[in-house]
């Protein structure tokens, strides 16, 4: 099994020598000519995917093909994120838990359409606090409408609004600021941050 981008002619040439066949060899086997495998194992040619699976099924190798939406490098979905946010909410670490919920505009505007749907998604697990699994939900359906995107249905769960308001990361000086700066889907789960939180260079 590969972890990581391998290309067509490293496939082909690593998937014949496991199997101990010679050039000519996998031609017979793969129904092509000895010419074409060496051209397909030097990177002359490329094969198209029907016949690049031929040549592997030759060489006793299954082949799967795994399409995934292209998220920024190192993204963590919103369902992702309310696991970390658990563990540092009960290792006492809230201050790490806020920077998850300002951090992840960065990994979904620099995501694909598609990446973004996958982010948003999935209905993240309790996080032990009221006041985050609201603003998580308050993300999904702020970076949605960003995005152009349907809101996931889980945002309008009975668990995922918080009362008393919570004020994330702000002190009481600021509450009027805050109130007036934090975007309406947001502020509708209970939770307000500023819309500046998500526009940091």
């Amino acid at each position: 099994m590969y972890n990581k981008v391998v290309k067509p002619a490293e496939l082909i040439r690593n998937a014949r020598t496991a199997a101990g066949l010679t050039q000519v060899d996998l031609a017979r086997l793969g129904g092509t000519a000895q010419p074409a495998v060496a051209a397909y194992e030097s990177g002359a040619r490329t094969p198209n995917l029907t016949t690049l699976e031929r040549l592997l099924l030759a060489c006793d190798h299954d082949v799967e093909l795994l399409a995934r939406p292209r998220v920024r490098r190192g993204a963590a979905s919103l369902s992702d994120i309310s696991e970390t946010i658990a563990q540092d909410l009960a290792e006492g670490d809230e201050a790490g838990a806020v920077r998850l919920l300002f951090g992840f505009a960065d990994d979904f505007r620099g995501s694909s359409r598609p990446g973004r749907i996958s982010l948003i998604a999935g209905r993240p697990g309790p996080t032990g606090a009221a006041r985050f699994d609201a603003a998580l939900a308050g993300l999904a359906e702020f970076f949605a409408a960003e995005g152009g995107l349907a809101a996931p249905a889980w945002v309008d769960d009975p668990d995922r609004f918080v009362v008393p308001w919570w004020f994330v990361a702000s002190r009481t000086a600021f509450h009027a600021y805050v109130l007036a700066n934090t975007p309406a889907l947001i502020a509708r789960h209970g939770v307000f941050m500023a819309r500046e939180v998500f526009d940091r260079a």
